[in-house]
């Protein structure tokens, strides 16, 4: 998938959000030293980006970010992190009115993306919904949790490289590792 390659229509104005809000994230602990760099999904792919593709997931309470952190069958540890977000041109799939205008079923959101590019080998919807906003100027996404009822996300494919796309990692007194040699024996 030749990810945003497609001409890109003008997004409904109704449809971007400046998005300003505190936002949540669970991190492995030996990637915690890069909190911003979205590369963890770049390399395996996820519901809202295919692989290669970097995008920073974020949750709006701490619980969802829980679960979508713990999508496996174990526990695993991991290292909360708050996030300061002031983004534009972030596209709210929670609002039905959107999903309408856009001309997006709300089946499409909760798709199962891993059975669908890994064994069906085919291209997700929800690939195929963020390549045209992202081909269009979208930051990113607001989208209901797969994984935690009532639980929103926001997916950014688009972030720290203009004034108008600032994330900003709260660490107030410097707890998170500077590099990878704090996990290392």
């Amino acid at each position: 998938m030749n990810f945003g390659a497609e001409a890109g229509a003008a997004l409904p104005l109704r449809a971007c959000l400046l998005y300003e809000k505190r936002c949540w994230r669970i991190l492995a602990p030996r990637w915690a030293y890069q909190p911003l760099s979205g590369e963890g999904a770049a390399r395996n792919g996820g519901r809202w980006n295919p692989k290669g593709v970097p995008a920073l997931y974020l949750s709006e309470s701490i619980d969802t970010a829980f679960a979508e952190y713990q999508q496996t069958l174990y526990v695993r540890p991991g290292t909360f992190c708050a996030y300061r977000l002031l983004v534009a041109g972030v596209v709210d799939l929670c609002d039905p009115t959107v999903l309408v205008e856009l001309g997006v079923n709300e089946e499409t959101l909760p798709c199962a993306w891993r059975e669908i590019a890994l064994i069906r080998k085919d291209t997700p919807p929800t690939w195929t919904l963020a390549s045209k906003l992202f081909a269009a100027g979208a930051s990113g996404v607001r989208v209901p949790s797969a994984q935690f009822n009532g639980g929103i996300n926001i997916v950014l494919w688009r972030w720290n490289d203009a004034p108008e796309r600032q994330v900003e990692v709260l660490d107030p007194i410097g707890d998170l590792p500077k590099d990878q040699r704090s996990w290392s024996p």
